[in-house]
């Protein structure tokens, strides 16, 4: 039952985090997906979360034509789990959020740009002022979501033990 439970909320994630994040764009932002990875860290754990955001990403990456979507957003998903996992803290959470997906991915995601795509850029740095925006905006929005859900007691437990 157990096993059921923590497939549906995954699912469920990949869902809301695709939704959300064709809908909630912001002038050169799309903050969801870095929302739902600051809840699914709490929510879901470092794994479950990674996979969600993963997937999303592919989803995101086959529907709109852009090259290797999916090749960043589960990093920040998968510290910010293994962070919360650690210290239950929200707002380190939320800030390992910012700094996996807006610094680490980005600069990451440099590299199959240039190999796999071709993209002729002058540095690793490059994506920084690109992803970090929308991660700060989209982990802080989370971080509060998270707090009220608690707050309200709308969810008091995590979905999985991964």
């Amino acid at each position: 039952m157990m096993k059921l439970r923590k497939w549906t909320f995954l699912g469920m994630f990949i869902v809301l985090s695709f939704v959300l994040s064709t809908v909630i764009v912001f002038p050169n932002m799309a903050p969801a997906q870095h929302m739902m990875n600051v809840i699914g860290a709490v929510m879901l754990g470092p794994g479950y979360n990674a996979l969600a955001a993963f997937l999303s990403g592919g989803l995101r990456m086959m529907l709109s034509g852009r090259p290797l979507v999916a090749t960043s957003g589960w990093i920040g998903a998968f510290l910010s789990g293994l962070v919360y996992r650690k210290t239950h803290c929200l707002w380190l959470t939320v800030a390992t959020e910012m700094i996996g997906s807006g610094m680490i991915a980005a600069v990451l995601y440099y590299y199959p740009m240039t190999a796999f795509v071709g993209a002729d850029l002058p540095s690793p740095l490059f994506y920084i002022p690109f992803f970090l925006p929308s991660a700060i905006v989209g982990a802080i929005i989370g971080g509060i979501v998270q707090h009220l859900l608690r707050k309200h007691q709308i969810i008091n437990q995590k979905i999985t033990h991964n």
